[in-house]
């Protein structure tokens, strides 16, 4: 049994877990850079939808709400009403959230990736004061990108990550001294920026670092110094099967170490 496992059996669900999907549909995203010659937006629907089935598997399931956001050129915070995160189980609102959302959030635009973190920012801040759920929170923001900020500035993109890891994750921690929340960053291509992508993701914990090395994930995780919760695009700048299935499962497991 893993460490996550034997730590997650002795522990009663007396807490929540956010996940925050900030999701790519800039025009580039349609290209068919992938194993099969679909384009990579089909592959991050298919790849979420994988993950939210998974999350409602998982022996957390009770805790977890997630989140999506959508982003171009401008941004859409998928809404039901009136919430703006969902559950995965008992019934999986999450999945039937995210699916409503695809058909109008289908690629175009460029990459407004600092509005994007904003938006993101809005969703946790909600999540912190939610007085109805637990004090204790944890969360993770993935961000998934195959671009460049082209609305603002690279600064601008620094500091909305900021606001998320810094400013209220402070806030998290005033609630509870455990509570914390982290920002991981996924490049979808070598055109992403990848330098501000590991610049922004949060380190990580030593907890979360052994279980992506038991998982066998650690070689994928901010190569050459697997320090932060960081993925570099594939290696040929093609989506293959192998890297897709590792990215779902680098994301699974940090949703699930959030509170390690």
């Amino acid at each position: 049994m893993s460490f996550a496992a034997r730590w997650l059996r002795r522990r009663p669900l007396s807490y929540t877990v956010l996940v925050v999907f900030i999701l790519d549909r800039s025009l580039s995203m349609m290209a068919p850079r992938t194993y099969d010659h679909r384009g990579k937006w089909f592959h991050l629907i298919d790849l979420v939808e994988l993950l939210l089935k998974r999350l409602n598997r998982s022996r957390m399931a009770p805790a977890f709400r997630v989140g999506f956001i959508w982003y171009s050129d401008d941004v859409d915070v998928v809404e039901r009403d009136g919430n703006v995160y969902f559950p995965v189980a008992p019934r999986n609102l999450a999945l039937e959230a995210f699916r409503e959302s695809t058909e109008r959030n289908r690629p175009y635009g460029m990459t407004a990736i600092a509005d994007a973190l904003d938006a993101a920012a809005s969703v946790v801040e909600k999540y912190i004061n939610h007085v109805t759920l637990p004090p204790e929170k944890y969360g993770t923001v993935f961000l998934f990108s195959d671009g460049r900020e082209t609305k603002r500035s690279v600064d601008d993109v620094v500091t909305a990550a900021e606001k998320i890891t810094m400013d209220l994750a402070e806030k998290l921690r005033s609630l509870n001294e455990r509570n914390r929340i982290g920002l991981a960053t996924i490049a979808l291509g070598k055109d992403a920026d990848r330098e501000t992508l590991r610049d922004i993701a949060t380190y990580l914990r030593e907890a979360q670092r052994k279980v992506l090395e038991e998982r066998g994930l650690l070689a994928l995780v901010d190569p050459p110094y697997h320090e932060k919760m960081f993925i570099d695009s594939p290696s040929e700048n093609r989506i293959t099967r192998e890297w897709e299935e590792a990215v779902r499962r680098f994301v699974e497991r940090l949703s699930e170490t959030a509170t390690v």
